[in-house]
């Protein structure tokens, strides 16, 4: 058989996989998409906006000095855009012991790492388990924490994959100290579409160091790419958008509020991580006051996070919100 009659009955066979698969879910629009039922050709194309599964992730531990340990654990939300609500329960919760141990409820899309931690004593067992167990659209996902030598980690380990060391050298990330911060809200009640504000105020030590800032108006590639799109070309149709996870500042303080237990969205106002600016409320480095707002436009209980960053290290603190009709 010649190599042209092989790539016809290959594209051919995909084809007809894609139309079997395609019939076999068409009838339940929500039904989990496993990539095990698409083609290998054609998964590393396949995104998905929403109707996807949450993976719990187990990011390591980490000593503490009294002899107990810190378990530390993130998520990985495989749609792009749907931002699930699981609330604690047989959807999501710990096992053995306490169903809650502080994970989140609300989910944002991708990966999000290092997002909460649970102590365990000093006498947890090596051979033991702490088990995160999430289910979404008919997919149960967990994540298996356990004392496994291989799976301590440190500041650095967390810098470096949270990608905030910004290029700064290892002595300086042990040197750190993470900051300190306390939430307000001057209500802790509203109705739909009232805004509350918000403050955050942070101290920190005199590290980390600044590092240049980047410059914008610089090509990020080093050199230019073998095809290059015509100027006036048209842009490229794409239903489903890549997102973007909000990154803190290279220099100085900044803050980011999320809704971490909760129904539905919230607009906070400024959005993403805000970074001090000259003429905020402290000198940026080892004090800062931050101002934000948010709105809901849905009644309920919210638990609100807020990721305080010291242009390395990360520290969070919450509140919780009721909000009415």
């Amino acid at each position: 058989m010649s190599g042209c009659c092989r790539l016809i009955l290959r594209a051919v066979l995909v084809c007809w996989l894609v139309v079997t698969f395609l019939h076999g879910v068409g009838n339940d629009v929500s039904a989990q998409v496993s990539r095990r039922d698409i083609p290998i050709v054609t998964q590393p194309q396949q995104r998905f906006n929403s109707g996807q599964d949450i993976q719990p992730i187990f990011e390591g531990w980490t000593r503490n000095e009294d002899g107990s340990y810190q378990f530390h654990f993130g998520y990985l939300n495989r749609n792009y855009a749907e931002r699930p609500w699981v609330p604690v329960g047989e959807d999501n919760f710990f096992s053995p012991g306490e169903l809650d141990r502080g994970q989140p409820t609300y989910f944002y899309p991708r990966t999000n790492r290092y997002q909460f931690e649970v102590s365990v004593p000093a006498d947890f067992p090596f051979d033991a388990e702490l088990v995160w167990e999430v289910t979404r659209s008919g997919s149960t996902q967990r994540a298996y924490g356990w004392l496994q030598a291989e799976w301590e980690i440190d500041s650095n380990t967390i810098t470096s994959n949270g990608r905030t060391q910004f290029g700064r050298g290892v002595d300086e990330v042990y040197g750190n100290l993470a900051p300190s911060l306390s939430v307000e809200a001057n209500a802790h009640s509203a109705g739909v579409g009232h805004p509350i504000g918000l403050t955050v105020r942070m101290t920190d030590d005199d590290l980390p160091n600044p590092v240049i800032e980047r410059d914008d108006s610089e090509p990020t590639r080093r050199r230019d790419p073998t095809l290059r799109r015509p100027d006036n070309a048209p842009d490229i149709p794409d239903n489903i958008p890549q997102y973007s996870r909000p990154t803190p500042t290279r220099n100085h303080m900044s803050v980011l509020w999320v809704v971490y237990r909760g129904p539905s969205d919230a607009d906070f106002e400024p959005a993403g991580y805000q970074g001090w600016e000259e003429g905020m409320s402290g000198d940026g480095w080892t004090s800062g006051t931050f101002e934000t707002t948010v709105t809901f436009t849905e009644a309920g209980v919210y638990t609100l996070r807020a990721f305080a960053c010291d242009a390395m290290l990360i520290s969070w603190d919450n509140l919780t919100i009721t909000v009415t009709e």
